[in-house]
């Protein structure tokens, strides 16, 4: 593993071409994916870092996970509108647990083929379909898996594992034939379903995330065979607060739980985590990954790169 640890956006950008693979060495692809963007908070800082972060590091695409970014549940057409716009620069947004917390989102998921809801949910009309997104200067294209876990979970979904079972031989195949790069969203509290599924799509996913948990863990790899997986990537939001909310609305919950206090989303010590591979246009997998981590009040980025086993 390499650190790069920069103060200010100037030293950041400068050094992050090092950092990273030659694009000239083969066709390399850049994927971004951000953890779970928490509220107004979480947005401003996608908004202020994003544009600047993809056309610095030639990033190709860019996702998030959405399913909070509506004071913390849910999502509405308009914040929708505001992140996927040219100028902020998501170009897809994988949900969770909260994916119908505002009654919009069936309007924006018949509208826009930028969001991906969790192919495993109960009883909703073509789900279960995988959506390909073109990736702009490859001849491959994007398959975006976003799946929910199902322990500690207070709704019930599909089995992901039977669902990825039926789905895997198909991804291979396009991934082999050199049709598709596939990224999976593992929305779960779950270490172990996260890392589980990661394993089962070991050779087929390029990369994999965990989200839901909103706190990044620091297991970053990639395996023998090109699979790039982080158990989970962390939200990008306020990380003075409990898993996103404030202090003061979230700790009587605990202390003095018969003391209703109202959630809202805390504004305090902002990041923005994520995770970065570089794809093998030839082989749709991961030649390296970097944990990608950014605090706003501290101007500090952090990027840790992990590169397959030489054994």
């Amino acid at each position: 593993m390499s650190i790069l640890h920069c103060k200010g956006h100037d030293a950041f950008y400068e050094a992050l071409p090092q950092a990273l693979l030659p694009l000239s060495q083969e066709g390399i692809v850049r994927i971004l994916m951000m953890g779970d963007v928490i509220g107004r908070p979480g947005r401003k800082i996608v908004k202020s870092v994003l544009p600047q972060l993809k056309h610095r590091g030639k990033i190709n695409l860019a996702t998030i996970n959405g399913e909070n970014l509506a004071g913390g549940f849910g999502i509405t057409q308009k914040i929708f509108n505001e992140l996927t716009a040219p100028a902020t620069g998501v170009d897809v947004v994988t949900m969770g647990n909260h994916w119908c917390d505002k009654p919009e989102v069936h309007s924006i998921r018949k509208s826009s083929n930028k969001m991906v809801l969790p192919q495993n949910l109960k009883n909703l009309e073509g789900v279960e379909l995988i959506p390909e997104f073109e990736i702009p200067g490859s001849r491959r294209t994007l398959s975006v898996l976003n799946v929910m876990g199902l322990f500690a979970m207070k709704h019930e979904y599909n089995d992901p594992f039977e669902f990825l079972e039926k789905s895997r031989p198909i991804l291979e195949a396009k991934v082999q034939g050199g049709q598709s790069i596939v990224i999976v969203d593992v929305h779960a509290e779950a270490s172990s379903e996260k890392q589980a599924i990661a394993w089962f799509m070991d050779g087929v996913a390029a990369g994999l995330i965990g989200t839901h948990t909103h706190t990044p863990t620091s297991d970053e790899r990639v395996t023998r065979k090109g699979t790039a997986f982080l158990t989970d990537v962390g939200m990008t939001g306020p990380y003075e607060s409990v898993i996103g909310m404030t202090l003061s609305g979230s700790m009587p919950r605990y202390f003095t739980p018969k003391e209703k206090k109202p959630q809202e989303v805390s504004e305090k010590d902002l990041w923005l985590c994520g995770f970065l591979l570089e794809i093998s246009e030839a082989t749709g997998l991961t030649l390296a990954a970097h944990r990608l981590q950014y605090r706003e009040d501290l101007q500090e980025w952090t990027l840790r790169t992990v590169t397959p086993p030489t054994k």
